[in-house]
């Protein structure tokens, strides 16, 4: 009888956690969004193919949310370079005066750690980080742990290209969903989360 109950039992934990994940919760997960805020900069993560992140934080800027506009990024190519972002920038009515960049990083975490002297630079003691909405939770944490004593505020890109809604339903989404968690399991890993 007891083998039996192990079995039913396992049966329905497969059930619930399959459950789980066709619904949005993973995805949503991902997501983070705070009340709008002023702060002193926008961040703009790289890796901006669509330029979501950049006309998101535009706005923001325009709408004097922010003193600065501050763009990252050190890959060549549209969206994945500081230079591409502050075109669009620019094209969008942002100021030259305005916009900061840092033109380093590769990843996440080395644009967070490459800011961190504009911000000394510039007195910023709050930021808006501007990136996709399944970037936001990661970029968020890996911020909180590169910017001790800075105040962050999460505004996802919107419109954006990918929502939470049936994530499960397409490759693509599937693919941004699973490999985010992975890349949160392999920052939580190095300790580069707070």
């Amino acid at each position: 009888m007891t083998r039996r109950r192990l079995l039913w039992g396992g049966l329905f934990l497969i059930v619930c956690l399959l459950a789980l994940l066709l619904t949005d919760v993973p995805a949503r997960f991902l997501v983070v969004v705070d009340p709008p805020a002023v702060t002193d900069a926008v961040v703009v993560m790289a890796g901006d193919p669509d330029y979501e992140r950049t006309l998101t934080a535009a706005r923001l800027v325009r709408a004097k949310k922010a003193r600065l506009l501050i763009l990252t990024g050190g890959q060549p190519g549209p969206g994945d370079g500081a230079e591409s972002l502050r075109q669009v920038a620019l094209e969008s009515g942002v100021p030259a005066s305005v916009i900061r960049m840092e033109t380093t990083s590769h990843s996440t975490r080395e644009a967070l750690l490459a800011l961190r002297p504009i911000f000394h630079r510039e007195s910023v003691k709050s930021v808006t980080l501007v990136t996709s909405p399944y970037h936001q939770r990661r970029a968020y944490w890996s911020a909180r742990r590169a910017w001790p004593g800075l105040r962050v505020h999460n505004f996802p890109a919107s419109p954006a290209g990918w929502a939470p809604r049936d994530w499960w339903r397409t490759a693509r989404s599937r693919r941004i969903v699973v490999s985010e968690y992975a890349k949160l399991l392999y920052y939580g890993f190095r300790g580069w989360l707070a």
